[in-house]
């Protein structure tokens, strides 16, 4: 049995259900929408494809149908090629989900599932239209995975529809027939931090309309990667957002090279440390975050002794130490600066004036197990602390360097 809508204007929906109070309620929430063909047996559906297929929106067959029907329906249309492009969305219920796997892989595109919602239903039906209406489906896939980026689409919930590569870093059995279809990120990335951050960036997305560009790295079965996530919306006829389309570029070679050159522009090549470039960088641009700043002045003592007396080599070393020194001391996420020959600067984020003098009395002990040429190495340090961002911090640095000078004249006199 048929029953049509009167609007011929709409899209025709094929409708295969035995279940007439289901049928019934599908059409009344849809019918200001579609065109119903509503069918109640397999092979009247089936009959009602051969006959109008070519103008046929989508088929929403119920996945109760007797004798496996959905699965029969679903194999005769995957065999025949003139159908192939046709999107089959089962009807599912809590007693078939667990069939879901089994229906993707016969062909079905999506599930509605009971409770029915609107939005949802129209949602899902439009993306399925939308691949009917361009290209075939699967020789569109096919061509895609000719490209080395990935690319990909996803419903208004965030789900994906299908993806031309699947990553080392998704988490998926080996089974030929898994799909990624009606998935989202948190459900199969192994990085569950990035995945989470994706979900949401997908559903702000969703939510605003504004397209995105962004680097991740992913660190998947110890395989570092970086990868360049460009997305957007995908519209309906009347501007409403109905899913993303994405690309995925590995980047990871471009983003090493950018972080080599990074690290050419802004670290000095003798000792490692930050050079003066990125100092003045990063007072232009203090985070909001640091105070109370506490910085260390750092000066070497008796360079000029070393440098004329065993030479400019020895002078290198004795720079080398000095920043080896540092770097044990505060560690390597903290930012140590060589902003001259043997002057430096420490910035210490977060950090009293009183654990800041504790790393400089470290500092001083470390000191008496090196020596350049028999001669122990003696490095002078001044510490001031930058409470907030009232403070000025060139006031701070000047202050630093004061007290710094003053420990200076100290180790003259006791030399002396």
């Amino acid at each position: 049995m048929e029953v049509m809508t009167a609007n011929r204007n709409k899209r025709t929906i094929l409708l295969i259900q035995e279940n007439h109070e289901a049928s019934s309620a599908l059409y009344n929430l849809l019918t200001d929408i579609y065109h119903f063909i509503i069918i109640t047996a397999l092979e009247e559906g089936l009959s009602a494809v051969r006959r109008m297929s070519d103008n046929l929106s989508a088929v929403l067959i119920d996945s109760e149908l007797p004798g496996e029907g959905c699965k029969i329906f679903l194999q005769k249309i995957s065999r025949n090629k003139k159908w192939q492009t046709l999107p089959v969305l089962v009807l599912t219920s809590e007693e078939t989900m667990h069939l879901k796997q089994d229906y993707l892989s016969l062909g079905a595109v999506d599930f509605i599932t009971s409770p029915y919602h609107k939005k949802i239903i129209i949602n899902r039906i439009s993306n399925a239209v939308r691949l009917k209406d361009s290209a075939s489906f699967p020789e569109l896939e096919k061509m895609l995975r000719a490209l080395p980026a990935n690319i990909y689409l996803k419903d208004a919930e965030g789900k994906y529809i299908f993806a031309t590569h699947y990553w080392h870093h998704l988490e998926h059995d080996d089974d030929p027939d898994w799909t990624i279809r009606g998935k989202t990120d948190i459900d199969i990335r192994k990085d569950k931090e990035n995945a989470i951050l994706a979900y949401q960036s997908d559903l702000q997305l969703l939510a605003d309309g504004k397209e995105r560009s962004y680097v991740i790295e992913v660190n998947a079965d110890d395989i570092l990667e970086y990868l360049q996530i460009t997305k957007a919306p995908v519209r309906d006829e009347n501007n409403e957002i109905t899913g993303i389309i994405a690309l995925i570029n590995n980047v990871t070679e471009q983003e090493l090279l950018k972080q080599k050159l990074e690290r050419q522009a802004y670290r000095d090549p003798m000792t490692g440390l930050y050079n003066r470039s990125y100092y003045e960088k990063y007072i232009r641009e203090l985070p909001a975050d640091c105070y109370p700043l506490t910085i260390i002045s750092a000066d070497c003592n008796d360079l000029k002794y070393i440098n004329d007396y065993y030479g400019h080599l020895a002078g290198d070393e004795y720079i080398r130490i000095s920043a080896s020194l540092f770097l044990y001391a505060v560690g390597e996420k903290k930012l140590i600066f060589r902003v001259g020959g043997d002057e430096f600067l420490i910035f210490l984020p977060q950090t009293s004036e009183k654990k800041a003098q504790g790393i400089i009395e470290s500092l001083r002990r470390m000191e008496k197990t090196y020596s350049i040429g028999g001669r122990q190495i003696s490095i002078s340090y001044g510490a001031a602390v930058m409470p907030d961002s009232t403070h000025s911090l060139l006031d701070c640095i000047r202050k630093a360097d004061k007290n710094m000078y003053q420990d200076k004249k100290q180790h003259k006199n006791q030399r002396n």
